[in-house]
């Protein structure tokens, strides 16, 4: 294997284009099977002859500045993708890491390996690696915020960020916002070292240069939970600050619209003398007239930030929404409406009462971290929103019902977490359930089958439902039905593709009291009327799934009647944590 610590130019730098279209029209046709299966054999040779040879010669005896293989001869995507089936087959080493950290990669996920994250191979990812285009060090202990500063130093190219449950804090936020300023999307959630006025510099830097061009944050779970006022004032300056900010996760968010759209920032102004940073007063009233986030080229970057946002993270929740608004012409043209008539109102009252009594208009479509009597607030400055997570004291309710109307037709995700009835929940899921492809239930408790039948009514067009909840009273007062109900007039959800049901269990109890008459029909509902189903997590679930399981099999219940696949033939991944 030849090894040199000098820089060798990329071999496949003229041709790189070319190659790059041929594997992805691949992946649609025969080709794209083929590359990977050819990616599958290289990762049985590369374990077998590769890092067995580098780790037994060369990896603790040498520190080598590159190494020249054969696998920099690889495009960069094709290093990437070898690197996601290492890890997607548990094959990945800091031998093959050492081999594959290459020049041409433009992107590195190490979430899955996080032990594999130190020091040492922070050094060599930044001296190897210099373009990379996205980081993802979800969960990486060993490391220090010095070696995150050096690191990022390092990589000023980088436009998508992951340092989640890291030691993440604001010396190396202040890093990245001097190195990484063509960042869009960052997760640093979960990082309790970073309290929530450490995120300004992200919004403001010194000198008073313009902040990143994020597009996407999650900051969720950080700090220590004293610092209240500072949370809501940050919040309140980010959403001011970051006019292309399309995905915003972080306590707070609510309380901060409520601020701005009541214009009263009167117990911010130590919070910004404090920070270092310019008053809300005066980000609120350059907002207002267009001077952060105006027209022209900056509504363009706006756009194109939106849909950058949409197309990130996590994952599967972003092909879902995707195909929802393909699906959702019509909820479109309505969002527009609605959008130009909130636009039009604040022309007239900037008319009437001068440019700083303009409503602020927010370009959020996702938004994390809202508090239940805040959704009014969010509906005056995010007319565009299409996914939300709710939660805090409080919970459904009329008031609720109307607030969530405000994006009625436009809405494809909803998290809820609240303590009380599945009941309570159902005017809420009801006034957006028609455009919901992703629905969260966490706290709720289970009550009767009637509820939960109706939830699955009100949601037809569900690809995603995930429902952590307390499993059902064992003392049910409904008596067993003598005969069967027709299992044809059970909800069906055609487009379902993962369900998860957690049902947790008290302290004290070591398998959940059974409750069968209260589940068996919607079980039998979400099981057998869901044909396109692949991925299902049962956790304590309180009644026999085998009866259920059999139920579904056996009988001619399941696809709607213009579809003919049978029920649970797609199903590839069940995760049965009680049966």
């Amino acid at each position: 294997m030849p090894l040199f610590r000098r820089l060798r130019s990329d071999p496949v730098k003229g041709g790189s284009r070319k190659r790059k279209f041929n594997i992805a029209k691949g992946k649609e046709g025969g080709c794209g099977s083929l590359t990977r299966l050819c990616l599958w054999s290289l990762s049985e040779n590369m374990t077998d002859v590769w890092t067995k040879d580098y780790t037994e010669k060369y990896m603790d005896q040498y520190s080598f500045r590159y190494i020249m293989g054969p696998f920099n001869m690889l495009p960069g995507e094709l290093v990437e993708e070898l690197l996601s089936l290492l890890s997607s087959r548990r094959l990945l080493s800091r031998a093959a890491l050492h081999l594959l950290l290459l020049p041409q990669l433009p992107g590195l996920s190490l979430a899955s390996f996080s032990g594999l994250v130190t020091p040492s191979l922070c050094h060599i990812i930044g001296v190897r690696c210099p373009s990379l285009l996205s980081l993802d060090l979800s969960g990486a202990q060993q490391l220090c915020a010095a070696d995150l500063c050096e690191l990022l130093g390092a990589l000023p190219r980088l436009r998508s960020l992951s340092l989640a449950g890291t030691v993440c804090d604001g010396r190396v936020i202040r890093g990245m916002a001097t190195h990484c300023v063509s960042l869009q999307h960052l997760d640093v959630s979960r990082c309790h070292r970073l309290a929530p006025a450490g995120l300004l510099p992200l919004a403001h830097r010194p000198g008073g240069l313009l902040g990143l061009p994020l597009r996407s944050l999650l900051a969720l779970d950080i700090g220590f939970g004293d610092e209240e006022p500072e949370r809501v004032g940050a919040a309140a300056f980010l959403l001011l600050a970051l006019p292309l900010l399309a995905r915003l996760a972080l306590e707070g968010l609510g309380e901060a619209c409520s601020l701005i759209a009541a214009g009263d920032f009167a117990e911010t102004e130590g919070f910004a003398d404090r920070a270092g940073v310019p008053s809300l007063r005066e980000l609120w009233c350059r907002r207002a007239r267009g001077d952060i986030g105006g027209g022209g080229e900056g509504a363009e970057q706006e756009f194109v930030g939106r849909k950058e946002a949409e197309q990130w993270t996590s994952d599967a929740g972003s092909e879902e929404e995707d195909e929802d608004e393909e699906d959702g012409t019509e909820g479109e043209g309505a969002e527009k409406e609605k959008t130009e008539e909130r636009r039009t109102a604040s022309e007239g009252q900037r008319g009437r009462s001068g440019a700083t009594e303009r409503q602020v208009i927010l370009c959020l479509r996702e938004a994390q971290g809202v508090a239940w009597g805040a959704l009014g607030a969010l509906g005056q400055l995010c007319p565009e929103l299409c996914s939300i997570a709710l939660s805090g004291e409080g919970g459904p309710g009329g008031q609720v019902a109307m607030g969530l109307g405000q994006w009625a037709g436009q809405l494809h995700s909803l998290s809820l977490q609240f303590s009380g009835a599945l009941s309570q929940v159902l005017p809420a899921t009801r006034t957006v359930g028609a455009t919901l492809t992703t629905l969260s239930l966490e706290g709720v408790k289970m009550d009767g089958s009637v509820a939960f039948l109706q939830l699955l009514r009100v949601c037809p067009k569900l690809k995603a439902l995930h429902i952590h909840t307390e499993a059902p009273s064992s003392a049910e007062d409904e008596e067993e039905e003598d005969q069967e109900r027709n299992l044809h007039d059970l909800p069906c959800l055609p487009q379902l593709l993962s369900l998860t049901l957690n049902f947790l269990l008290d302290q004290r109890q070591t398998k959940p009291a059974m409750s069968w008459r209260s589940l068996k029909w919607a079980l039998l509902a979400l099981l057998g009327g869901s044909p396109l189903l692949e991925k299902v997590f049962l956790a304590a679930i309180p009644c026999p799934m085998d009866s259920v399981f059999r139920k579904v099999l056996e009988s001619c219940y399941g696809p709607p009647a213009d579809s003919k696949l049978p029920p649970l033939r797609r199903l590839h991944h069940l995760k049965p944590d009680s049966l």
